[in-house]
C-alpha cells in the first residue's frame, strides 16, 4: 500500500474519506461492491461500537456496519 493512504480503519470517528482500493478476496470484494464500496466513493465514519467493532460508515444516502478486520483491508484518502 502507498504511504500517503491509510486503511478504513483508522479514519477517526466525524471523519470524512475517500476509498482508493480494496485489498481482499473476491468473495468478500463482491459484497462489499455490491453494498456501495467501490473505488471513489466518498464516506463518513459516524461511530464505531463500544469496544470499537464494528465501526458505523455513513455512504451513498445510508449508513453500513463494517468489521474492523475488514476496513483494515480497504485503503482510504483522508478528505
Amino acid at each position: 500500500m502507498d504511504a500517503t493512504f491509510l486503511t478504513m480503519d483508522k479514519i477517526p470517528v466525524n471523519s470524512n474519506a475517500r476509498i482508493v482500493n480494496i485489498h481482499m478476496d473476491a468473495v468478500l470484494r463482491k459484497k462489499l461492491t455490491d453494498m456501495g464500496l467501490v473505488k471513489g466513493t466518498e464516506f463518513k465514519v459516524d461511530g464505531q461500537a463500544p469496544l470499537g467493532d464494528p465501526m458505523k460508515i455513513n455512504l451513498r444516502g445510508y449508513h453500513l456496519a463494517i468489521r474492523k478486520s475488514d476496513a483494515r483491508k480497504i485503503q482510504v484518502e483522508k478528505i
